[in-house]
C-alpha cells in the first residue's frame, strides 16, 4: 500500500481516543504527513467537515469521532449525510459509532481503504482489458 493521508473529525469532547487511532494508523501503513484534524461543535457539523475534506483535501480516508451518548435524531441524520458523503466521493469514512474505540476505528479505516485500491486496480485492469479486445 502506497503512503496514505487521513482526516479526523472530532465532536467536541469526543478526542479521547484520536491519539490510539493515530499511532495505529502509523503502526499499520506509511502515513504521509500529519494527520488533519478538525474540531467541530456537534454530531450534525461532521457532515459539513467530512464533505470538506473530500471535496479539498487529498486525505484518503476519514475517521469521525461521535459522542457516546447522543439525539437518537440527530445522529441518525448525521450517519445519513456521512452516507451520502462516502457515496457521492468514494471516500471511505468510518465513525465511533460502528467502531467504538480508536484501535478498531483506524483497523476499519486502513482495511477499507485497501478494499477501495484494491477494487479500483482492478477495474482498471478490467477496462484496459476490454479495450484490448476491442
Amino acid at each position: 500500500m502506497t503512503k496514505l493521508k487521513f482526516g479526523f473529525v472530532i465532536v467536541e469532547g469526543c478526542g479521547e481516543q484520536t491519539m490510539i487511532a493515530e499511532h495505529t494508523l502509523h503502526a499499520m501503513v506509511e502515513v504521509e504527513g500529519e494527520v488533519e484534524y478538525r474540531l467541530v461543535p456537534g454530531t450534525a457539523e461532521t457532515v459539513l467537515a467530512a464533505k470538506c475534506f473530500a471535496e479539498f483535501t487529498s486525505v484518503d480516508a476519514v475517521l469521525v469521532f461521535l459522542p457516546s451518548e447522543e439525539n437518537q435524531a440527530v445522529l441518525a441524520a448525521a450517519l445519513n449525510g456521512l452516507t451520502e458523503v462516502v457515496l457521492d466521493w468514494n471516500m471511505p469514512i468510518v465513525t465511533t459509532t460502528s467502531y467504538p474505540d480508536g484501535l478498531s476505528l483506524a483497523r476499519a479505516a486502513v482495511t477499507m481503504v485497501g478494499i477501495q485500491m484494491e477494487m479500483e486496480a482492478r477495474a482498471a485492469e478490467v477496462a484496459a482489458a476490454d479495450t484490448a479486445v476491442s
